[in-house]
């Protein structure tokens, strides 16, 4: 059996397994590339926290950051 495979704006004729096994890999990237989004969000969310703190501590009622 043939399977198509899309690379780019092409499409590519392999045999079903083959292209199983490709599209396996490249959602193992992806859910990796994800992983490691969701980590840089947490950290930044946190560093986004703090900041806020540190700003109303500096500033008080006089600066509204939750717009």
């Amino acid at each position: 059996m043939q399977g198509s495979y899309k690379i780019g704006d092409a499409f590519f004729h392999v045999p079903l397994s083959h292209a199983q096994e490709m599209l396996g890999v490249s959602g193992a990237k992806v859910e990796e590339e994800i992983e490691e989004l969701e980590d840089k969000l947490g950290s930044i969310r946190q560093d986004m926290t703090q900041l806020k703190v540190e700003l109303y501590a500096r500033f008080g009622k006089a600066i509204n950051l939750e717009t």
